[in-house]
């Protein structure tokens, strides 16, 4: 029974020095999680045309014509394609979008990186975002809600009707609805195609499409390109 003891005694002792010696996986830290993200974080953020920089602060007029004030900080990271930029990389009417968190009506920009022409990602492989506007995809606020049909005002300025059919879904906020849900004052993004010169979508989502994202055929897909799950919203 003593030699039992020993034994076992040895065996957990061996147990122990293996288990402190054994290599340990390696978790990502925030840096290689965010350069798995493209150099940055995916987060909240807004984006839109650069109309006045002035010291530490960016003003952006966004795709629906609002105004949006920017701060930027030493710790905020510029990106231009894939390379780092400066601040003073940007200049007045260079497309960006910014990630961090709104305070006070003002974005604290952890992130302000330059939008690859083609807008969004929407326009698919290949695309074009004006092009397809209108055609293949479909942004904005909707002005008007007449049954099936709903006035989109682009922002591109043009005021568009489209109609939705017994195979449009539609989401907010990642959960299923229903066209009873949206109203006017929404802001819808999705795809779609043109039946009878009649924009019909396959898929509205209401809210802000993600940045660098565009929607899928079926929602805002990968970075300038393949769009992801619908579910994104």
């Amino acid at each position: 029974m003593r030699i039992v003891r020993i034994i076992a005694l040895v065996l957990v002792s061996a147990f122990c020095v293996w288990a402190q010696d054994a290599p340990q996986t390696p978790q990502p830290d925030a840096q290689s999680q965010a350069q798995g993200n493209g150099g940055y974080r995916r987060g909240p953020g807004t984006g839109g045309t650069i109309t006045a920089i002035a010291g530490n602060s960016i003003t952006l007029k966004t795709h629906d014509g609002q105004t949006a004030p920017v701060n930027v900080t030493d710790q905020t990271r510029f990106r231009k394609g894939r390379e780092d930029a400066k601040l003073s990389d940007l200049k007045v009417g260079d497309r960006v979008f910014v990630r961090g968190e709104q305070k006070d009506g003002v974005w604290q920009a952890e992130v302000v990186a330059e939008r690859p022409e083609g807008g969004m990602g929407m326009g698919g492989p290949g695309g074009n975002f004006r092009e397809n506007l209108g055609k293949t995809i479909i942004m904005g606020e909707i002005t008007a809600v007449n049954g099936t049909q709903l006035t989109i005002q682009r922002p591109d300025g043009v005021s568009q009707n489209i109609t939705v059919d017994e195979n449009t879904s539609f989401r907010k906020d990642n959960e299923s609805v229903t066209l009873t849900d949206l109203k006017v004052g929404d802001h819808v993004f999705g795809r779609g195609e043109l039946k009878n010169d009649v924009f019909v979508p396959s898929q509205l989502n209401v809210g802000q499409p993600p940045f660098g994202r565009g929607p899928r055929g079926g929602q805002n897909g990968g970075e300038q390109g393949a769009p992801p799950p619908s579910n994104n919203n």
